[in-house]
C-alpha cells in the first residue's frame, strides 16, 4: 500500500498516517522513489531528496531501516539528464543515506558527455573529502562507470591509496588496476 501511494506522488498520505502504520511500510514507501522500483512506473515523478531528508530529520529511528532499505546493491532508480542537479544536490547533503544514493546515480555513463564534464570532478572530490568511507568507496566505483571519461581522475584514485579505510583503498587499488595502461 505505501510503495503504490509513493509511486502515484502521494507519499503525503503514507506520512499523515505514519503514527498508525508499520514501521516497515512507511520505510518501503519513503524509500520507493529511490529505488529501482521507480523506474516501471510509467511517469516516474523526478528524483527530489526533499521527503527522504524530511523523515531522516523528523524520524532519526528510521535512519537505520531507511539505510538498510536503500543500501547500494539494493537496486536505485535511473535518473535524466533532468534530475542531475537533484542527484549534485544530493552530494552536499549532511545525511549519508542521501549522499550514498547520490553517489551512486551519478555514475552512469549513458546520462552523456555534458554531464561527465560537470559530474566527474564532483565524484573526484567526493572520494577525497566525504567523511564517509562508504560514500568515498561509491565514488571511486561511480568514476568506474564512466570508463576512459574518468581516467583523468586516476590522480584522485592514487591518492585514495592512502585513505585511513581499508575497502577504500582496496577499490581505488581495483580501479587502477583496470585502467593500468590505457590511454587518459
Amino acid at each position: 500500500m505505501g510503495r503504490a501511494l509513493a509511486r502515484l506522488g502521494r507519499l503525503d498520505l503514507v506520512l499523515d498516517q505514519i503514527h498508525r502504520l508499520p514501521q516497515e511500510v512507511v520505510i518501503t514507501a519513503v524509500a520507493a522513489p529511490y529505488t529501482s522500483f521507480r523506474n516501471q512506473a510509467v511517469i516516474a515523478r523526478r528524483l527530489d531528496y526533499r521527503p527522504l531528508q524530511d523523515v531522516i530529520e523528523r524520524r532519526p529511528a528510521y535512519v537505520p531501516a531507511l539505510a538498510e532499505e536503500l543500501k547500494p546493491g539494493r537496486g536505485y532508480c535511473d535518473i535524466t539528464v533532468d534530475e542531475v542537479d537533484e542527484a549534485i544536490r544530493g552530494l552536499a547533503s549532511p545525511h549519508v543515506v542521501i549522499r550514498r544514493h547520490a553517489v551512486c546515480v551519478l555514475g552512469e555513463r549513458r546520462l552523456g558527455a555534458a554531464v561527465a564534464r560537470r559530474v566527474l570532478p564532483l565524484l573526484g572530490q567526493t572520494v577525497s573529502q566525504d567523511p564517509d568511507a562508504t560514500v568515498r568507496r561509491l565514488a571511486i566505483l561511480s568514476l568506474r562507470g564512466w570508463r576512459k571519461e574518468s581516467y583523468r581522475h586516476a590522480n584522485v584514485i592514487s591518492e585514495a591509496l592512502n585513505d585511513p579505510n581499508e575497502d577504500v583503498r582496496e577499490t581505488a587499488a581495483y580501479w587502477l588496476r583496470e585502467h593500468n595502461g590505457r590511454p587518459a
